[in-house]
């Protein structure tokens, strides 16, 4: 899920225990949830603002982070990812995969009902995989992930379901253990799209009462819950009664609530308030999300970025270490790799590809014919001046203050080596039609969310380009088509961790997007709050444990 309002970005993590350069410490996720003062407690209303939502709440449907939050609380999913990756059984009891990887076998549950009383069975979750695969769904995350490979399913036995695929994808079972594909209640999708988005019904802690768009959804107790992931500090229904979930794009409001007592837990607490709230006997959880980066992306077929040299020089140009401590207060790292620390096969060797040298990019530049400048001190060729645009949504909560101040601060970097960074502030709806037409020079704020290195074919592949719509950058390379493509099918660990490691290191010397910081769950929270986690897979929210002190 993305914060560029186009492109979804989705969602093994490994939790953040952040120590700050100024002495603070973020509690961790799932990992490390807040330490209980006392035994926890049934009842209570929780009230929590997010900064935007999402015309549907279906997370099938699309497929963007605010979806998933929402479904995280109301579905489960077929398996679960532990720590390190592990994938576990969840609604699913078991499964087997063929030696040559096109059939899963999935034996599931028989003791589960939806929240609206049907039985969740083998044909329950081949609607699911059959609707996230259908066009019509316009499922932009499950339909990238799972359309290229899915063939059918057959319901062998009421709880026996038979995957058959087109061809191998060693993705799959990650897939299905992020929030963007808990399983939904056939009858709940039988009503019709716009029903469903209402109110997706899934097998949850929580069910969804009533949903005001733009303003908030409430969410109540599922008294019969039963399916607690292995993650969970307790089985059964969850603690609170209640959740009044707001809609409060303004980063600056959501904090003054949490400090009057108005707001139980916030998301994305202003970076420059953290100091205050630790001091004040709050809490901040972070969590790392896994997947690509946030940066800023290049169009490749538009110059001047159509020069790889221009695209190196832009990198080295640009000392984002530096950069992130102004505009974060040392609240987030620096990730130079085309691939977040926390995502399987992660090549460490690429975090320090690009260190910030404005003479190695001045070099590049020169070499590359830029070697003239104008009264304004920014280098031109035949006349033409080194200038690139950075469109950034302009609307509330699409971009956050510290990221402005970030890529102002970039703009100032990259002047030092002759480059003209134009800021273009723009509305969502103009945001959209710039990506659909493509015609953009860069995207800021993109990033995609998932807990597998596939988010590379995701990204940066010519299938994505061609079908997918989530190839910003516009990038066709047939080299790294097929060593994508053929870690996908790789059963052995070892030879598919060597292709993939081969793909970043092509991707990072390709220079397809300027890369900043981790995408993270943070969430500030008051001190009778307890048990908020972060689930590993794509670092969504998690409510079950959570309960409140006395």
């Amino acid at each position: 899920m993305s914060r560029t309002p186009t492109v979804p970005r989705t969602l093994s993590v490994a939790a953040l225990a952040l120590v700050l350069a100024s002495g603070l410490v973020a509690c961790a996720g799932q990992s490390g949830s807040t330490v209980a003062s006392s035994k926890p407690v049934y009842g209570g209303t929780l009230t929590y603002l997010q900064d935007r939502s999402e015309t549907c709440l279906d997370p099938e449907v699309g497929g963007d982070i605010p979806q998933a939050m929402i479904g995280q609380q109301v579905t489960d999913d077929l398996v679960y990812e532990g720590p390190g990756g592990k994938i576990e059984p969840w609604l699913a009891k078991s499964w087997t995969v063929s030696p040559n990887g096109l059939t899963y076998t999935f034996t599931v549950r028989d003791d589960v009902k939806f929240t609206d009383g049907t039985a969740f069975n083998a044909a329950a979750v081949k609607t699911n995989l059959d609707r996230v695969v259908d066009p019509k769904t316009g499922s932009s995350t499950d339909g990238g992930y799972i359309a290229p490979f899915y063939a059918n399913s057959k319901v062998l036995s009421p709880y026996v379901l038979q995957v058959n695929l087109k061809q191998p994808d060693t993705a799959l079972l990650n897939v299905l253990a992020q929030g963007y594909i808990g399983i939904e209640s056939p009858a709940g999708i039988a009503r019709g799209q716009e029903k469903n988005c209402a109110d997706p019904i899934g097998t949850g802690p929580f069910k969804i009462q009533s949903y005001t768009p733009t303003q908030q959804v409430v969410l109540v107790k599922n008294k019969n819950y039963n399916t607690a992931p292995p993650g969970s500090a307790h089985s059964g229904p969850a603690y609170l009664d209640k959740i009044i979930w707001k809609i409060v794009p303004d980063g600056t409001v959501r904090y003054a609530a949490l400090t009057k007592q108005q707001a139980d837990v916030i998301y994305y607490p202003p970076a420059q308030d953290w100091k205050a709230l630790l001091a004040s006997g709050q809490k901040i959880l972070t969590h790392e999300r896994p997947g690509s980066p946030n940066g800023i992306t290049f169009n490749v077929t538009k110059a001047p970025l159509n020069d790889v040299s221009v695209r190196q020089a832009i990198i080295y140009a640009s000392d984002e270490a530096t950069n992130l401590k102004s505009a974060y207060f040392g609240t987030y790292p620096y990730v130079g790799s085309p691939l977040v620390k926390g995502t399987p096969d992660y090549d460490a060797s690429l975090q320090n590809a690009y260190p910030a040298s404005v003479s190695k990019a001045n070099s590049l530049l020169d070499a590359a014919g830029w070697t003239t400048r104008d009264a304004a001190g920014y280098r031109t060729k035949n006349g033409v001046e080194l200038k690139v645009t950075i469109p950034y949504g302009s609307d509330a909560g699409q971009t956050a203050a510290e990221d402005l101040t970030l890529y102002q601060d970039i703009q100032a970097s990259e002047k030092k080596a002759g480059i003209n960074i134009v800021l273009q502030p723009i509305g969502t709806a103009a945001l959209n039609n710039l990506y659909s037409s493509h015609d953009y020079q860069t995207l800021a704020g993109d990033y995609w969310i998932t807990n597998t290195p596939d988010v590379l074919r995701t990204l940066f592949s010519t299938q994505a380009l061609k079908f997918y719509g989530t190839n910003g950058d516009e990038y066709s390379n047939p080299t790294l088509d097929k060593l994508l493509n053929d870690a996908l099918s790789e059963q052995d660990a070892t030879k598919r961790t060597a292709l993939y490691q081969q793909a970043q290191k092509l991707v990072s010397g390709a220079a397809l997007q300027l890369n900043l910081y981790p995408a993270q769950e943070r969430l500030a929270y008051n001190a009778n709050i307890h048990g908020i986690t972060a689930d590993y897979a794509v670092g969504l929210p998690d409510f079950h444990d959570t309960w409140i002190s006395k």
